[in-house]
């Protein structure tokens, strides 16, 4: 059985406004928020790549939008999904100050 392996590793991407949001925030917020987007790549690629829904809330019917939560934070992210380039983005952070 001739198998491709999918490559190693998921990206995230965090657009100008979200970007500017997290910006905005306390520094040990804004670095937690940060290794949080780090780490949620990880983890949704890892998934994706064992055909298993990633983290978070689903806001569409097609498994390519969801919401999570950064644990213990007022701090909502809304991600989607693009397989073609093994990477998450971030249209959307929500702090709730």
């Amino acid at each position: 059985m001739n198998r491709e392996r999918p490559r190693p590793g998921w990206a995230a991407y965090i657009e100008e406004t979200p970007a500017a949001a997290i910006l905005a925030m306390p520094s040990d917020l804004a670095k937690k928020v940060a290794n949080y987007i780090a780490a949620l790549a990880l983890e949704a690629g890892g998934a994706l790549d064992r055909l298993r829904q990633p983290p978070g809330d689903p806001m569409d019917d097609h498994g390519t939008r969801f919401s999570i939560q950064v644990a213990g934070e007022p701090v909502i992210i809304e991600y989607s999904v693009h397989h073609d380039v093994r990477a998450i983005r971030i249209p959307v952070v929500v702090w709730i100050d």
